[in-house]
């Protein structure tokens, strides 16, 4: 069983939701007003300016 998973967050600036992973190696964007929802922290993403909502499995 993986320790990764797929996290759907919501944008702190806009109130946009959409589905990251939770292990990123990138920097993330808010597909809606652009701001940096979570950035890579050599393991699991740093939430910068998003909220995790759920889980997904």
């Amino acid at each position: 069983m993986s320790n990764s998973n797929f996290l759907r967050v919501q944008c702190r600036d806009c109130g946009n939701e959409q589905v990251i992973f939770d292990r990123a190696c990138t920097r993330i964007s808010c597909n809606v007003c652009g701001a940096t929802l979570v950035q890579p922290a050599g393991g699991k993403a740093k939430f910068i300016s998003a909220a995790p909502v759920e889980t997904l499995e």
